[in-house]
């Protein structure tokens, strides 16, 4: 784990002799991520192909997990018995995964369907390799907030499979012990407060755990809305912004107090709060379903509770299926994996999936989680869809923001010079 402070003398984008224009050629690092710049000049039409009737594709990186893979595999043979069809599977590790179907996409050498994170979306979408799913779709099955994902640029290109929010969890007994109410967090005050507090219990403890990675920094974007910055506007970024400089000066600070760690990727900060090393961080609710399989505590699941986050926004947390041809084999694996009550119960039992489709979620089988129960409750309503999410390759713009994100971390700028350029920068990359 890497657990290393940030310092000026980290290796970093930022700190190369290159270019404006230059950076933000290579943002994503690589040629897969070049080939995805490449991409977005293609058309948004969508790919030719066909597909067939008897035979799909499956690609997720979940099927690469010793423990999920066989179950999902199991699964997708059933589909494939029922209906005659052979459907064959691929997988890549989560932090290579954008990179590869990327990569695969370029090179028209991926088909059936795919399950992706939906930051992904956009690229895919611009690159021209995805199917419109606007005719199998069908809105009344899911809720309002699930129909306001999967869609780029007015065209439905992802099929809903697992919905949700990413917001804050936490170890009941740890803040217990600290005198922390996990709902009374409301202000960043209070947070702040209640972070030093957990640290004068327990030294030993991370108080609070986001992703500080610089490839996974979006844990700062609710943060900037509680401060009151809304990163975009419309068709314009408004990064530099007072909330945006001030949830940046925050983080910082929790960094220069102790309170958060550098260097964490969310895999990291699970562990952390798994070993009970961390008091509270950040997760989508499938947390209830990952954290115990980590953890040497058997009671770690009674202790497990969602945590008010300051402003009450969280982002949403959305998994689909996408379709890179049009057979009927693809069409109907991605209906049955958004729609099937059986097939969202064994995503959900095995991986922690939250389903997106509504009739799934007043099931037995997580309508009586007490862990969602509360989360369904208090955080998923009040998840707001990330707002670079609408920029034609929205991980390019979440890399350039988490690289000045990162410098401001880590003292190579200060937070208002970072959010400057990040604000220049993203309003190229929103304007294509």
């Amino acid at each position: 784990m890497n657990t290393t402070r940030l310092d000026q003398k980290s290796a970093s984008p930022l700190q190369m002799p290159v270019s404006r224009r230059a950076l933000l050629g290579l943002i994503g690092f690589g040629a897969a991520t070049a080939g995805m710049m490449t991409l977005t000049g293609c058309s948004t039409a969508g790919s030719s192909a066909t597909g067939s009737d008897t035979e799909t594709q499956f690609t997720s990186w979940i099927l690469g997990d010793d423990k999920q893979g066989p179950q999902i595999k199991q699964l997708l043979d059933s589909f494939g018995q029922s209906k005659s069809v052979t459907v064959s599977t691929n997988t890549y590790p989560y932090q290579q995964y954008m990179d590869q179907i990327v990569l695969k996409a370029r090179n028209r050498d991926i088909s059936g369907v795919a399950h992706i994170d939906e930051e992904w979306l956009s690229t895919l979408a611009t690159a021209g390799v995805l199917q419109s799913v606007d005719d199998i779709f069908d809105a009344s099955k899911y809720s309002s907030a699930v129909n306001d994902s999967g869609v780029y640029k007015g065209t439905r290109y992802g099929m809903p499979w697992a919905y949700s929010a990413i917001g804050l969890v936490g170890n009941s007994e740890v803040l217990k012990e600290a005198g922390v109410d996990p709902q009374g967090l409301t202000t960043p005050e209070g947070f702040l407060s209640a972070l030093r507090a957990i640290k004068r219990a327990d030294s030993s403890i991370v108080p609070y755990a986001p992703c500080t990675n610089v490839k996974q920094v979006k844990d700062i974007i609710p943060w900037m809305w509680a401060f009151g910055s809304s990163v975009v506007e419309g068709d314009q970024v408004t990064l530099g912004d007072d909330g945006s400089v001030k949830a940046l000066d925050f983080w910082k600070q929790l960094l220069d107090e102790g309170l958060i760690q550098a260097g964490t990727l969310r895999e990291e900060t699970r562990t952390l709060f798994a070993q009970g090393k961390a008091a509270i961080y950040d997760d989508a609710p499938q947390a209830i379903g990952v954290i115990p399989k980590q953890s040497p505590d058997p009671n770690i699941v009674d202790k497990m509770v969602p945590v008010v986050r300051p402003g009450g926004d969280s982002l949403s947390w959305s998994q689909p299926v996408v379709l890179f041809d049009t057979g009927k084999a693809s069409s109907e694996l991605a209906g049955f994996l958004s729609t099937d009550d059986g097939a969202l119960q064994t995503a959900f039992e095995v991986s922690g999936q939250p389903p997106a489709l509504e009739s799934a979620t007043q099931q037995p089988w997580i309508a009586q989680n007490p862990f969602y129960q509360q989360w369904n409750q208090e955080v998923l309503p009040h998840a707001r869809r990330n707002p670079l999410w609408a920029f034609p390759s929205a991980s390019a713009a979440q890399t350039r923001l988490n690289e000045e994100v990162e410098a401001a971390l880590s003292g190579a700028k200060s937070a208002s010079a970072a959010m400057a350029t990040a604000k220049d920068d993203l309003q190229g990359l929103l304007q294509g």
